[in-house]
């Protein structure tokens, strides 16, 4: 009886990487407003507490993905895991959608939007940056069609092209933020300026951490311990992946078409 409890259990294993991802992910706002108010060693405060971020939860991620997914756990683990990640992006849609809400509030209660002063965006970098996300949709797709049929160096080249997508999404975002700091927009621009920024920085965030899962997926991959029978962690960055290009489409629609 206490052999069978102790190959079921259900208790997480001993692991350092939660706390330095928790450290990482709190240095970010600290960092984040520290910049916003002229505090020059913001900037590296925020740049340390996103490399502390991305070290510690690909690294938390692989612990976990080695331990429960491929060891003696793995049915149990997917079946809990699932649970756990269709709770984790509904949260995460509540919060995209408080800040859809505190942006559409604010333009319903503006006598003009954008308000006075404020830029009007240049609609070519996000346009392009739509299409490259939503083809990295696609890429993503195609691997996990390539991986049913154990294909293995299409899931390869799949989930490649989808990084390599995703991280020039992310640096025509940075692109975007550039030109627009240098017209004197930023997150300190009134109620026009912090929704923009709140909304457009957290989905980057976003991004950023499906690049994370993506890599830890491709090591995985590279590793056989990805197979037609046992590839729950593909598809679970796979919902994340779709989940944050959804978002983007809405974020597209609302502040730069509407």
């Amino acid at each position: 009886m206490d052999a069978v409890a102790h190959v079921h259990s259900h208790d997480p294993i001993p692991s350092r990487w939660p706390i330095i991802t928790a450290l990482g992910v709190g240095l970010i706002p600290v960092g984040l407003v520290s910049w916003s108010h002229g505090w020059p060693q913001g900037l590296a405060v925020l740049l340390l507490g996103f490399a502390i971020m991305i070290f510690g939860a690909g690294s938390w991620w692989g612990e976990l993905l080695h331990d429960r997914f491929f060891g003696r756990d793995a049915v149990d683990a997917e079946r809990r895991l699932k649970t756990a990640m269709f709770f984790f992006i509904a949260s995460e849609a509540a919060i995209f959608c408080s800040f859809f809400a505190a942006l559409i509030y604010a333009r319903v209660h503006s006598p003009t939007w954008p308000p006075e002063g404020m830029p009007h965006f240049e609609i070519l970098v996000p346009a392009v940056n739509t299409f490259i996300l939503l083809f990295s949709s696609v890429t993503l797709h195609l691997g996990h069609s390539a991986l049913e049929r154990n294909r293995r160096d299409g899931v390869i080249a799949s989930i490649l092209m989808t990084i390599s997508l995703g991280a020039i999404f992310l640096c025509g975002q940075a692109y975007e933020y550039g030109f627009l700091n240098g017209s004197a927009f930023n997150i300190r621009s009134g109620i026009f300026g912090s929704t923009f920024f709140m909304l457009t920085g957290f989905h980057g965030l976003h991004v950023l951490v499906g690049l994370i899962f993506l890599n830890v997926v491709y090591g995985a991959v590279l590793r056989g311990q990805i197979t037609p029978q046992q590839h729950f962690p593909f598809k679970a960055s796979s919902w994340y992946w779709h989940f944050v290009d959804v978002v983007w489409i809405f974020v597209f629609t609302i502040v730069y078409i509407l």
